[in-house]
């Protein structure tokens, strides 16, 4: 029986996307790329390489989603001393830190923690609490200071039958068939980079902070060989249908003509030009759209954000040649560390029996 999580819905999906491409931290967005692999088609076997887990460990991480949703993705640690507050007064806290400082007579429109703890005591909810003790009851309430954002939802029609589409060919055990799953990264300025890395203390790598936008932008095209799981890039001036058909021109010559080739791509207008759609007619070239606003369907979503990452923190490039090599390095390596994931050897590291015993760490207290 194959594991795999539940029916995502397209908020969750874009959400998990999200986390993916622009999370910051390293275990929410293993987590986010593990639910949405499985969510794309790919079995557990197949998700180990992308993440570099184990083949257990990937399948208690769908079972918890499957149980606890997108709570899972947060590990949940215990904060330090006991509690001095009943439930009455947390409740109390947790309503006015969702209520709105305007409607009570407030000159401000939002809280923070300092406003918060300070309205708490006037009200007389308490008569003493320290930031900290209150940043504590809100995380247990599942409460967190985040930005106002705005929502898409997919109207479709054939949402479902897209989906399934695209898992029938992310579930293929051979290769023919071909698929491939392209999309771009970008724009890309020539700006300073901001990161994080391990340096003395105070002694922190610097970026410039005052800079000219010069150079313009760029778009990386990106390929995924989604039975070999390597990537193959373009460096590209503008975005449109004219540079998008190349960029398919060229990844389809690398195999036979005589074969099928299918290409797994989102609705934007620029891949779905009459030029590229006579081209495809003509090539033995299938193209397999995502459903409408729900680009996480794509495979290629959960290498986009890391081949970034690693491209891109903490540099400070002075022209394109520069760009293009760091994304060229980025995806050897990552191809190299697949071709090395895929090794018999490596899926025998995690094998220690003690480690189905151990407890997953979001079920601990």
């Amino acid at each position: 029986m194959v594991i795999s999580v539940r029916p995502i819905t397209n908020e969750e999906g874009n959400k998990l996307r999200r986390i993916v491409r622009h999370g910051r931290e390293p275990v929410e967005v293993r987590r986010a790329q593990v639910i949405l692999a499985s969510a794309q088609g790919f079995t557990p076997p197949n998700i180990s390489p992308i993440v570099g887990m184990s083949e257990g460990y990937i399948r208690e991480l769908i079972h918890s989603f499957n149980e606890s949703g997108m709570a899972m993705l947060k590990p949940s640690w215990k904060p330090g001393g006991n509690y001095k507050f009943s439930d009455k007064q947390k409740e109390r806290l947790v309503a006015l830190a969702t209520s709105r400082p305007q409607d009570l007579g407030l000159p401000f429109s939002q809280w923070s923690l300092s406003r918060l703890r300070e309205a708490a005591m006037k009200q007389g909810i308490v008569d003493s609490i320290c930031i900290e003790w209150l940043r504590v009851i809100l995380d247990e309430a599942a409460v967190s200071h985040q930005s106002i954002k705005t929502w898409k939802d997919s109207k479709d029609p054939q949402f479902e039958e897209k989906r399934k589409r695209i898992e029938e060919l992310t579930r293929q055990q051979s290769n023919p068939p071909v698929v491939l799953s392209m999309d771009e990264i970008g724009p890309v300025s020539l700006t300073p980079h901001g990161g994080k890395g391990w340096f003395s203390e105070k002694q922190s790598d610097r970026i410039p902070s005052l800079y000219k936008r010069l150079g313009g932008t760029r778009y990386e095209y990106m390929c995924l060989n989604v039975f070999h799981k390597q990537l193959s890039f373009r460096q590209h001036k503008y975005k449109g249908g004219k540079p998008w058909l190349d960029f398919l021109k060229q990844e389809r010559s690398k195999h036979p003509i005589d074969q099928d080739v299918y290409i797994i791509q989102d609705g934007l207008s620029a891949h779905w030009t009459p030029e590229i759609k006579a081209w495809a007619a003509v090539s033995r070239t299938i193209l397999v759209p995502t459903a409408t606003q729900a680009s996480w369907m794509n495979p290629i979503e959960c290498y986009a954000g890391d081949i970034q990452r690693m491209a891109l923190d903490g540099t400070n490039f002075h022209d394109w040649i520069e760009v293009k090599q760091a994304f060229q390095r980025a995806i050897t390596y990552r191809n190299r560390e697949r071709r090395a994931c895929d090794n018999p050897i490596w899926g025998s590291l995690r094998t220690d029996g003690r480690s189905k015993f151990r407890r997953p760490v979001w079920k601990r207290h």
